[in-house]
């Protein structure tokens, strides 16, 4: 029996998890009998002065209290018991979980409990810390208004973080979602770029960071511009295995931006319309007003009844036409700079603009013998200027017919053509004299210039034109061919109906 009690003593010394053994005095208390060495590895309490020692002399309180609920449970039911139970000993805060076994004698009084102690300290030690660790992400991830990703790269998969339904709209059904899911909200001008980027960095290459700029859709249809920064996980033979990354939204930042660019071009356009008043002082208003200043000078010398006094009357007079009409020409610009600060966009029925200004002049058009043709959807309604669209619409009719050739019969085109990005081109051809595109270069567009001597005009309708175009948003080229023809392409972006009004 002695060698059987020191080979019991010998294996329950050698198991990891604490086991000891209580008898059950008749007093309701609990002794000691057994303590294994883990019982002095885990609680600092030597073994030896854990045997025959009550329970209330080695556990302490707190712990005391639910142990001997526990206990008498056990007695009570003769059933094993099991609970998890916190105590503080020397070697410091043990967790573990307790179970105790009632032994029964041949009456069936339990006269001894079996108790096995399996230390959970470690366990709940890397538990706290994950607890706390995911308590600072969810944290985080409140603080942050970026949408956290995760994108597991072989399930193909993305699960996102609280960030990406409200900073987008979208709401998830179920998380994580199909990494193809993400591609789909990408813009369609972004997506080819992006994606092919994504996956170069992840499959041909060994980066461990990766960042693009795209446009994401919300759920309510809008665009947003954000920045997308990209960590790679990669396993030992360097296959990216996970991305870690957040989408930051830097619409204000770009609106900003193009808030900027605006600015400089517009500082730029004053600037040019600065050096174009400039020009029109220096040679459009001081000629005739020099010319003015002789004659008035001329007439107080000679004698009133003489022809030179007649000649130099009507000659002053013609000055002070000229000068007149440079002046109204500086009001018209003057205006319409004005109007551009309170211009609101509105939908514009094209065709019918178009119309009307070619009723205007259908008299000059029929006397030169010409024909003219539309082909604008009747549809077509662009956001702009009713006003704007009409001048820009007269004066490339009323230049077609001026600038028509003597040598065949005046025909002008009008089509317009939606592209599949909704785009709208406008172009306007004819088969006039046309111009050399090469020498002309930009000055087609500026203030009072002209390419076709004994013709009348102020050279101050194409530069209009342009000014119309760019107050609507759009933009204006022309193609031109000397005694061919000449090609006006008016082009409105698609999204230029942002513009309108609710």
């Amino acid at each position: 029996m002695l060698e059987r009690e020191h080979q019991l003593s010998v294996i329950f010394d050698t198991i990891a998890d604490v086991t000891f053994v209580l008898s059950v005095e008749d007093d309701g208390r609990y002794r000691f009998v057994f303590a294994n060495k883990a019982f002095e590895r885990t609680t600092g309490v030597p073994a030896e002065k854990v045997a025959g020692s009550y329970v209330d002399e080695v556990i302490p309180e707190p712990s005391l209290s639910l142990v001997l609920t526990k206990y008498q449970q056990a007695v009570a039911t003769l059933e094993r018991v099991v609970w998890e139970e916190v105590s503080d000993y020397p070697t410091g805060r043990v967790t573990g979980e307790v179970s105790v076994t009632p032994v029964c004698d041949e009456t069936g009084r339990c006269r001894q409990l079996v108790g096995v102690v399996h230390d959970l300290t470690k366990e709940k030690q890397v538990e706290e810390a994950l607890r706390l660790s995911n308590e600072r992400f969810a944290y985080a991830l409140k603080a942050t208004t970026d949408a956290i990703y995760d994108w597991n790269i072989a399930g193909d998969t993305i699960f996102w973080g609280e960030g990406f339904e409200e900073l987008f709209g979208h709401q998830l059904a179920q998380n994580p979602v199909p990494f193809s899911q993400w591609a789909d909200y990408v813009h369609l001008e972004d997506n080819s770029r992006v994606v092919a980027s994504l996956h170069r960095a992840v499959f041909k290459t060994t980066d461990s960071f990766l960042e693009e700029e795209y446009r994401y859709q919300r759920a309510d249809g809008s665009w947003a511009f954000v920045v997308d920064r990209g960590y790679m996980v990669r396993d030992a033979e360097g296959r990216a295995v996970r991305m870690i990354g957040a989408m930051q939204d830097i619409t204000p930042r770009k609106q900003a931006e193009e808030r900027q660019r605006l600015l400089t071009e517009k500082l730029f356009q004053q600037n040019a319309d600065l050096q174009q008043f400039a020009y029109i002082i220096s040679h459009n208003l001081r000629a005739p007003l020099a010319n003015a200043l002789g004659f008035s000078d001329l007439l107080s010398r000679i004698d009133k009844h003489s022809e030179v006094f007649d000649q130099s009357v009507q000659k002053l007079r013609i000055s002070l036409e000229q000068l007149d009409q440079v002046l109204v020409d500086v009001n018209d610009i003057l205006t319409l700079r004005d109007e551009q600060h309170d211009y609101r966009p509105e939908p514009v029925p094209v065709a019918a603009v178009c119309q009307q200004a070619l009723l205007e002049l259908e008299g000059a058009l029929r006397a030169s013998g010409g024909q003219f043709i539309s082909t604008i959807p009747e549809t077509l309604r662009l956001p702009g200027s009713k006003a704007y669209f009409h001048s820009i619409f007269h004066n490339l009719i009323s230049n077609a017919i001026k600038y028509r050739s003597d040598e065949r019969s005046l025909l002008m085109d009008v089509s317009a053509v939606v592209g599949p990005k909704a785009d709208v081109v406008i172009t306007c051809r004819d088969n006039g004299l046309g111009f050399d595109q090469e020498k002309v270069g930009d000055e087609i567009f500026r203030l009072y210039r002209r390419f076709h001597g004994g013709k009348a005009g102020r050279g101050i309708g194409l530069y209009l034109v342009k000014a119309h175009m760019e107050a609507m948003g759009g933009q204006i080229s022309v193609r031109s061919e000397v005694n061919k023809g000449t090609e006006f392409i008016l082009y409105f972006r698609s999204r230029a109906d942002e513009n309108l009004p609710d």
